[in-house]
């Protein structure tokens, strides 16, 4: 554990990154700022960080300090060596770079591939994400006089920060959490909101339950649904419908709960989610297979690695996040300098059919055509955890009520899934009864031996 010592940030101009000017500061600005407060957070991890000392030795990294610009010479890390760095030294395992008293808040993770394990911050790291969130929400157009009715739950997520991100922004906060979907109609109804903040998976369920009983919903006060926690925000096909039942505009955030829970947020002009960690985070694009670095620019497709610059509990350094974006564009009418990007999908949810790349994303944006014959949810049944997957591919599409559909409907989405996206599958059909909770995420890949 670290004994303290000199913190990230001490040399840090807290004005600049406190401050619009981060977030449209030329590419030259925004480098010389991250270099300067990497000199810290280096420092900071080689004195105290047990896990990245032996990381490093064993990488033959020495204690001289790394620029900036040297980072790929710096071994990736994983989420999974993460997790076992906290096993190894429980609770908070050999990359805790504080002493313990100085740990103000944990989160834990959800544990969807084991145990749950825990997320340490100090104040100054509480600090740093609350910035980083409200840089994202107030760049999709939450702002102070805005009413957030929001569905994220106060812990024991990541998520939960968004509060105190939304308390920084002055908007007034209506807090539900996650599944109580009778209370978020009546706050939607009783016109207390005029934002929602839900998962695309809520978003979806929501417009189609009150599409199917409420024809006038698209008059409600509601004027703004902001979508996070996975992908499907930004496919048009999910877009689309939701604006047009709810009448409200929609766009995305993303993060990532071991570098930040808020860490891109899409502007009202829809083209992808403005990267708004600038003097925070130091991001960085490589490729999915290769693992070689990649120029960040329109229309390079890879996979984003993290670097903190003002993390003191645990910090991250060149974490592989997982998520195979499509960059966008590298600025914006709206001023923002960070580039602009769209989720594809997760890497684990990635799979490849006959050396086709297929993401269930993709796949959802097929199905929502069929709409409203299918609710738009849908999923990959996978044998087990390998990448290459024989065809036919199952695929499971729920469908509205509790009948299992029309009987040409599986033919049709067949058909259409390999027409556009070149592997052939088989369709089940499924009512809303059997394809599981729609309250929250959605899984969209699942593994069922058989």
């Amino acid at each position: 554990m670290g004994s303290g010592g000199r913190l990230p940030g001490d040399d840090c101009d807290r004005d600049w990154i406190w401050s619009r000017e981060a977030e449209t500061a030329s590419a030259q600005e925004t480098f010389g700022r991250a270099a300067q407060a990497w000199r810290a957070q280096a420092s900071h991890v080689q004195e105290n960080s047990g896990f990245y000392r032996r990381k490093f030795r064993e990488a033959g990294i020495s204690r001289s300090p790394v620029r900036l610009e040297d980072l790929p010479r710096l071994p990736f890390t994983s989420k999974e060596e993460l997790k076992q760095a906290i096993e190894e030294e429980p609770p908070f395992g050999s990359n805790l770079s504080v002493p313990l008293e100085r740990v103000k808040r944990v989160y834990q993770t959800s544990g969807t591939t084991g145990a749950p394990s825990v997320i340490a911050l100090t104040a100054a790291d509480m600090e740093t994400w609350t910035e980083i969130g409200t840089r994202t929400y107030y760049s999709t157009g939450i702002h102070d006089h805005h009413s957030v009715l929001s569905t994220f739950g106060a812990g024991p997520f990541v998520a939960g920060h968004t509060h105190f991100v939304l308390s920084r922004i002055e908007a007034r906060t209506v807090p539900v959490g996650p599944g109580d979907t009778e209370r978020v109609i009546f706050g939607l109804r009783s016109g207390i909101a005029d934002t929602l903040l839900a998962t695309p998976s809520f978003a979806q369920y929501l417009a189609n339950r009150l599409e199917q009983t409420d024809p006038e919903a698209h008059t409600l006060r509601l004027t703004h649904v902001v979508t996070g926690g996975e992908p499907g925000g930004g496919i048009p096909e999910v877009r689309d419908h939701i604006e047009a039942v709810l009448g409200a505009t929609v766009n995305e955030i993303m993060g990532i709960g071991d570098v930040s829970p808020s860490l891109f947020g899409e502007c009202p002009n829809q083209q992808g989610m403005h990267f708004s960690g600038a003097g925070l985070v130091w991001p960085e694009l490589v490729d999915p297979k290769t693992q070689e670095p990649m120029e960040i620019e329109s229309g390079a497709v890879g996979e984003l690695v993290y670097t903190s610059l003002r993390r003191e509990a645990m910090p991250v350094v060149r974490f592989l996040g997982g998520d195979i974006v499509r960059i966008e564009g590298t600025s914006c009418d709206c001023g923002r300098t960070g580039f602009r990007m769209r989720c594809l999908g997760r890497r684990d949810d990635m799979f490849i059919v006959r050396g086709v790349n297929v993401y269930p994303s993709a796949i959802l944006a097929v199905v929502g055509e069929f709409r409203p014959r299918v609710t738009g949810r849908a999923r990959v049944v996978r044998p087990d955890a390998g990448t290459n997957v024989d065809p036919p591919v199952e695929v499971e599409v729920e469908v509205p009520g509790d009948s299992a559909g029309e009987a040409s409907l599986a033919e049709q989405i067949e058909a259409s899934l390999r027409s556009r996206l070149t592997f052939r599958c088989r369709v089940e059909l499924l009512p809303e009864h059997a394809f599981g909770d729609s309250a929250y995420k959605t899984s969209l890949s699942v593994r069922r031996p058989g």
